[in-house]
């Protein structure tokens, strides 16, 4: 390796040319696919399509991986493509590449000619300087005849006659591409987008293509940037497996890779009073490897701690012979787990096939510090985990079983680690507005060993991160349902102190009314329309100020609840009146806006599935309505849908208003029965096959936030459940002199103790 030495103030830089053979990664696009089924489009990834036809070309190709199809029926040239200067950017964004400084400058691409592919040809193309975009002059290599995918690759030449002029829209609103003639001028300044056009001579030609890299062989020297305080900051070309690494003796001590610096491309690091060495090193960019159990060497990728004998290599595969199989006759705990190294900075997903039996404590996938319990399902069933930092290069991968009883057991194979750069954050907690009105009528709530904890922090122990409070105008036996004050603006604010001061997060449900129903408060009830709204705006304002005062702004405001039902300030807000609904909803948004920017407005309805949700919010939509997450409860039986059917009637919809979706309620017997030995509101659970039981419900739950987590590119962010606390208490019912009808769906037994269904939280996020 050839060197240049540079002294300064205790610390001496080593700025090293890169030996021959190095591979740098400057830019990749695998094209994760984030569905169960059907195609997607690729503008989440950061990419855009010129073409006549449906967008929805992202298709699963194996496992959870993904790639893209090139189909026309007809002779046309399309154009697939990023850039740094994209506008339908949503993933990872390109870099700015400067030539001149990576020699090596490589294209590659993975295709499959698949159906036709006489018919179409592919070229790789290029933007310049954020503007002008090249077509390379020479045909990729691709086989006329069907057969598996290979890597085409083509190396960056600046020179005029390997480029000829190209015409695309550049955000991915044009029908077509355009090749022009050769260009006069050879190509400079900055790499600013790249992608691949496809010239189709007849029908049907099809090229999938997948893994589109940028790479180098030689990165250019560290620089020193400033040196104050005692520390040196420097700098270097980025690369997403470039770091830096470290010495005090180049000739006899280790160099120590600063973890931190990959995929970054600059750093500050403390002057030392010895002479300390730094260079920058490629690593070659790491996987997880043996994810589908067939290497036949089981031990040299995965290590088992715990419980070691109830963790092996199993029959009855998904894929292949073999699958990973963690069982034991009698109780045990084990954690089977790879630390994948080398790996680009960023997020990632976490996928897998899996069976369980269920009836462990706790049986999750994890990745770092995400998990997802496994489903219950004798079936293989996909699973994901999502939003996986990693920071330092390393993803540490586990799948971990605790069965306190034993003799339950769980599979998992095709395990796939898939960068796909979305963060993912899952909303998990229930409904704790009725808090107060229970515990004053003596409730009491007791933790999983048997010790009366407060009820807020039960949630908290068992994973729950947000609490959802639903705010009256004036609630009162005179002009409400509920005893004085409950759900008051009053109430309210100590109820969000409370659950603040545990690191809860608050959606707060406006409801405009002084009780269940979504009528005018009785203050407001001789108001015109023009002096309805602006009460509701002046409440908006003043409670959000309350809130913010006290600290507890809340992240998340529902307007209403369940408003596609009827509407909200009824009669004026009616859903067959949307010229004064529409209003209603302009001056709930712009009034949280004023106080909280960053708050997130949601428009609430009372299911998921297609025909109710898209037809409410696409009169909002035409109404010029605001809003920033789709609300929904989902009840199965409710809906008469399982959580996968919920799940697909949410891709049905959701990308329709490009906004995420949070379930709102969510509710599941454990018992058949109320407290007082009748049915309560839930007659049954609908089409799922779990029975109303303490573990039923668990099950459920594993089932539910599962499924959800499954909705495309992570688009369905949370769940709330719905009552989680009303527990079974002396005369205290849905309003007054009413009995309690969900008291067999709460989180907690009929004498306040935790349910296992929390934990379905706990190995959650």
């Amino acid at each position: 390796m050839m060197k240049r030495w540079l002294p300064i103030s205790g610390i001496i830089l080593l700025l090293p040319f890169f030996s021959p053979g190095q591979s740098i990664v400057l830019y990749r696009e695998t094209f994760p696919y984030g569905a169960i089924n059907g195609d997607l489009p690729i503008k989440p990834l950061g990419w855009a399509n010129d073409i006549p036809d449906n967008p929805d070309r992202l298709y699963q190709n194996s496992g959870g991986d993904g790639a893209v199809y090139a189909y026309e029926g007809t002779s046309q040239t399309t154009a697939f493509y990023t850039s740094a200067t994209l506008t339908e950017t949503g993933g990872a964004v390109f870099p700015a590449i400067n030539p001149s400084l990576y020699p090596g400058l490589t294209l590659s691409i993975d295709i499959q000619p698949y159906q036709n592919p006489a018919n179409v040809t592919a070229r790789f193309a290029i933007q310049m300087n954020g503007a002008t975009w090249f077509v390379s002059a020479n045909i990729l290599p691709v086989p006329s005849s069907p057969g598996p995918f290979a890597t085409y690759s083509s190396a960056f030449n600046p020179a005029a006659a390997s480029w000829d002029s190209l015409s695309v829209s550049g955000n991915g609103s044009g029908t077509h591409a355009t090749i022009g003639g050769g260009i006069s001028t050879n190509l400079g300044g900055m790499i600013t987008g790249a992608g691949l056009v496809f010239v189709h001579t007849g029908s049907g030609g099809t090229f999938n293509f997948d893994n589109f890299t940028l790479t180098a062989t030689n990165l250019g020297n560290l620089v020193i940037n400033s040196i104050s305080n005692g520390t040196v900051a420097i700098s270097w070309p980025g690369a997403l497996n470039i770091c830096v690494q470290s010495t005090t003796n180049v000739n006899g001590s280790p160099w120590n890779n600063n973890s931190l610096t990959a995929g970054q491309s600059l750093a500050t690091e403390p002057l030392n009073a010895s002479a300390t060495f730094y260079r920058l090193t490629a690593f070659p960019p790491g996987g997880l490897l043996d994810g589908d159990f067939e290497s036949n060497n089981f031990s040299a990728y995965w290590q088992n701690s715990g419980t070691t004998a109830a963790s092996l290599v199993n029959g009855n595969a998904f894929s292949g012979s073999f699958s990973l199989l963690q069982s034991n006759s009698v109780s045990y705990r084990v954690q089977t787990s790879q630390l994948v190294t080398n790996l680009p900075n960023g997020y990632y997903k976490l996928t897998a096939m899996v069976k369980n039996s269920g009836g462990q404590y706790a049986c999750y996938l994890g990745g770092n510090n995400k998990m997802t319990s496994l489903p219950v399902s004798s079936q293989w069933t996909n699973i994901i985990v999502r939003g996986i930092s990693v920071t330092n290069g390393q993803c540490f991968v586990t799948i971990c079983s605790d069965d306190q009883a034993g003799g339950n057991w769980c599979q998992a194979d095709f395990v796939q680690l898939i960068k796909d750069d979305l963060p993912y954050n899952f909303i998990e907690g229930g409904d704790v507005s009725e808090l107060t009105y229970v515990t004053d009528g003596g409730g009491v709530y007791y933790e999983t060993n048997g010790v009366a904890t407060s009820c807020l922090q039960i949630l908290k122990n068992h994973g729950c991160n947000t609490v959802r409070l639903r705010l009256y105008n004036n609630p009162s036996p005179a002009n409400s349902d509920l005893p004085v004050g409950i759900q008051s603006p009053t109430n309210i604010l100590a109820l969000a102190a409370a659950a603040n001061a545990l690191g809860l997060q608050i959606e707060l449900t406006f409801y405009y009314s002084d009780g269940w129903a979504n009528d005018v408060p009785s203050a407001w009830t001789n108001d015109t329309f023009a002096q309805l709204t602006n009460a509701e705006y002046a409440f908006t304002t003043n409670f959000m100020t309350e809130m913010k005062q006290q600290g507890t702004t809340p992240q998340y405001v529902s307007l209403g609840n369940e408003i596609n039902s009827a509407g909200l300030l009824l009669p004026f807000g009616s859903v067959t009146n949307w010229p004064q609904l529409s209003q209603i909803l302009k001056m709930g948004y712009a009034g949280v806006k004023a106080v909280s920017p960053s708050t997130q407005v949601i428009l609430h309805m009372n299911t998921v599935s297609s025909g109710s949700v898209t037809y409410f919010l696409n009169q909002a939509a035409s109404y010029g309505v605001q809003w920033d997450i789709t609300g929904c409860s989902y009840y199965p039986f409710w809906t008469s849908l399982t959580a996968e059917e919920a799940r697909d009637q949410i891709n049905s919809w959701y990308a329709t208003y490009n906004k995420p979706v949070l379930i709102m309620e969510t509710g599941y017997n454990w018992s058949t029965n109320l407290c007082d030995g009748y049915p309560g509101q839930l007659a049954n659970d609908g089409p799922e096959p779990f029975p109303s039981t303490p573990t039923g419900q668990k099950e459920f739950m594993l089932n539910c936030l599962n499924a959800l987590k499954m909705v495309n590119n992570g688009e369905c962010i949370g769940d709330l459940y719905w009552d989680p606390i009303f527990i079974c208490v002396p005369s205290e019912g849905w309003e007054l002199g009413q009995p309690n009808v969900v008291d067999n769906t709460t989180l907690f037994d009929f004498t306040g103790h935790a349910l296992p269904s929390l934990d379905a939280f706990n190995f959650n996020n």
